[in-house]
């Protein structure tokens, strides 16, 4: 073909080269308008079992609010950041919402929330949303807007790329590191910053990679349930006089198809196990007993978390992270964050 072009006139191979040109942008432009196509439409998440029902519980006010996390107070408060801005709403629940002074000025990118049994917020700061950058912090706030530095990683490396944090009934709380594939315990000494030390991590598995995510406790258990989205396995850990106990892996998807690609997951007092199947966008509840997963909602923008509320609500928040790594793609605006309510 390049020997034919260089055949042609001069003026001949002009117009060729001008409509090549032009044609190159015309292909851009089309693939860009499909993309946009394919993520600008807002589908509406749905009940997948007649037990349930969901409905959208709020939508939050800014066009870059990508809620990747979502935590529930004993009080029915709710809370949720931005990703991107580091701003973070508190939530009543009738669903009124409320940006928390300061957040935004102090807190890069919200990857987790968590609510101590005592009352007290903190979250879990990824910095910004560029995934070739790392670090992290963890920050305390209050409704009123004091925002302050409340722990860190006893080591040189620090944080790479912290994911979740959980609780567990003592007041201890822990934080899932993708980036360094581990788990860190922090002890709370009220007064200091607390200082985190190397909890667990997974085994290295025999093919492929692991990073884990998300991160519940499990009161029935007395345990820490962790999530892996690369293996799609669930492991329960359990708290032995305040350090790791031998682990169990209490789902694995296998060859099966349609790989969940999990995310966050919750665990209601009585032991049932909620989880976000991110790579499929629903909600599924756990049978650890036939390693199975029945999921009871689907069709959300993003499902990277779920929360359990007493007496009978799960809560989700709507990512929608697509065009955070894809360019010239729009998120299906306004964000939200949806509720189920259970049997």
């Amino acid at each position: 073909m390049i020997r034919a072009l260089q055949k042609l006139p001069v003026g001949q191979r002009r117009i060729v080269f001008v409509l090549l040109i032009l044609g190159g942008i015309l292909l851009i432009g089309a693939i860009t308008l499909l993309l946009f196509r394919l993520t600008s439409g807002r589908t509406q998440s749905v009940a997948l079992v007649s037990e349930v029902t969901i409905r959208e519980f709020v939508t939050l006010p800014d066009n870059d609010a990508f809620p990747a996390t979502v935590a529930a107070a004993p009080d029915g408060m709710v809370y949720t950041g931005s990703f991107a801005t580091g701003a973070v709403w508190v939530i009543t629940p009738e669903g009124v919402v409320s940006e928390i002074p300061n957040t935004r000025a102090t807190i890069g990118g919200v990857s987790g929330i968590a609510v101590a049994p005592g009352g007290a917020i903190l979250i879990l700061d990824q910095g910004d949303t560029d995934p070739r950058t790392s670090g992290g912090a963890i920050w305390q706030l209050d409704p009123q807007g004091s925002v302050t530095p409340y722990g860190d990683i006893a080591d040189e490396r620090g944080f790479v790329a912290p994911n979740d944090i959980v609780f567990d009934s003592n007041g201890a709380y822990y934080i899932t590191d993708s980036g360094r594939n581990e788990v860190w315990r922090f002890t709370v000494n009220e007064g200091e910053t607390s200082i985190g030390a190397l909890w667990w991590s997974p085994p290295t598995p025999t093919s492929g990679r692991s990073s884990i995510t998300g991160l519940a406790f499990d009161p029935v258990n007395h345990a820490i349930l962790v999530t892996d989205p690369e293996t799609n396995m669930i492991y329960r850990v359990p708290i032995i006089e305040e350090a790791a106990g031998d682990f169990e892996i209490i789902y694995q998807h296998g060859e099966r198809p349609d790989p969940p690609g999990f995310d966050g997951l919750t665990v209601t007092p009585d032991g049932v196990i909620y989880v976000a199947a991110f790579g499929q966008n629903g909600i599924a509840r756990l049978d650890v007993e036939n390693n199975a997963l029945d999921y009871i909602a689907g069709l959300f923008r993003g499902s990277s978390d779920v929360e359990f509320s007493a007496p009978n609500l799960l809560y989700v928040p709507n990512f929608d992270q697509t065009s955070l790594v894809i360019p010239f793609t729009a998120p299906a605006l306004p964000f939200g964050i949806d509720v189920i309510t259970l049997p």
